[in-house]
């Protein structure tokens, strides 16, 4: 694959694929941002309201097409598109209506008992799944030698379920049907493959890797796999309903990564770890939390059992911090901030002599 935006992208994803398998060819796959000094254009709107403008499929690319031209794509970023329509697009294929904001959308629930899920199917041909398709086709056609089209944001699973119930309500559902509960984990787990090969089969046929919303990218099937609902649920709980879905999801896929969101959800690790078909973890901390050094111990447990860890280190520092801890082996580094060629280059460096032992 050539990418007129990243010469060196297959060299990168070489990188990338030793990091899923827990080795390391110069280096582990870093991310930082690079300031390229120029400004995107400008692209005309005069949307009536918020919802026209999120699904304004011409505009959404445009938009994606003038901010990768006017940026830097060094080391392990690369210059990507995702159709987006906010985070519950798969809650409306199941027939839920989509609100949006300024930032982001939701969906509002649209099931009154847990056990009505288990008569529904995926709509492949619902409004908003079909404005999805379209951004997608639409960014591999402008896109071609120049950007990656990636699969679009996929709440599934335990997030599902919530989306199309209401978190509250599929909480309480924990405690007045859990069998339910259960049951309908089983039954949208089983919907996973066709809503993410909808998706990823355009991608694939164009020949590119499989990327999403994160750094995460891959020669094959990929995803962060995810699931915020847990951190309202026990461990007991999470076994019995939401787990099977995840090891369903992550073995139909050939590389997947685990979103964890956040200190309430810590309580499901050991778990998670031990999915044999799991590739790695992304620790999200988040707002309020500290910083990645302050997670040490999160990312020696991820690292013992054999995974590969996504960290997101607030800036040099505390990327420098982790470097201090753990070994490079099977470790993605994000390192936070904005930074210029010369200073981009000299962390690569330092990294390098991270991975060789020569710190």
């Amino acid at each position: 694959m050539e990418l007129t935006t990243k010469p060196d992208v297959e060299t990168c994803l070489d990188r990338v694929e030793a990091w899923w398998d827990g080795g390391i060819i110069d280096r582990p796959p870093v991310t930082i941002h690079v300031r390229s000094g120029r400004m995107p254009r400008k692209i005309p709107a005069a949307h009536a309201c918020l919802r026209d403008r999120w699904l304004d499929v011409e505009y959404a690319v445009e938009s994606a097409e003038a901010n990768i031209e006017a940026g830097v794509f060094v080391a392990e970023n690369f210059p990507k598109y995702v159709p987006n329509i906010g985070p519950e697009v798969c809650a409306a294929a199941y027939g839920a209506q989509i609100q949006f904001g300024e930032n982001t959308s939701w969906s509002v629930p649209c099931v009154d008992h847990i056990r009505d899920v288990l008569a529904m199917q995926p709509n492949l041909e619902a409004p908003y799944w079909q404005t999805i398709r379209r951004m997608t086709a639409l960014s591999l056609e402008r896109g071609a030698g120049r950007w990656i089209t990636t699969v679009a944001d996929l709440h599934t699973n335990g997030d599902l379920l919530a989306a199309l119930r209401d978190p509250q309500n599929l909480a309480l559902d924990y405690a007045d049907d859990f069998e339910g509960v259960r049951l309908a984990c089983r039954h949208v787990a089983e919907h996973f493959g066709v809503l993410f090969g909808d998706l990823y089969g355009p991608i694939a046929a164009a020949g590119l890797p499989c990327s999403t919303w994160g750094s995460m990218i891959a020669r094959g099937s990929a995803y962060y796999v995810s699931c915020d609902f847990i951190c309202m649920i026990s461990p007991a709980m999470f076994a019995d309903t939401i787990l099977p879905a995840i090891a369903w999801e992550t073995a139909y896929l050939d590389r997947s990564i685990f979103h964890l969101d956040g200190p309430g959800a810590l309580k499901h690790l050991d778990a998670l770890l031990g999915l044999k078909d799991l590739n790695a973890i992304q620790w999200t901390y988040g707002a309020g939390s500290g910083r990645a050094g302050d997670w040490i111990d999160v990312y020696r447990r991820v690292q013992d059992a054999g995974k590969g860890v996504e960290v997101q280190a607030i800036d040099l520092d505390d990327a420098r911090a982790i470097m201090d801890h753990l070994k490079p082996e099977g470790v993605w580094l994000c390192v936070g901030g904005s930074y210029t060629m010369d200073e981009a280059q000299a962390i690569l460096a330092e990294v390098e002599r991270w991975a060789a032992g020569k710190r």
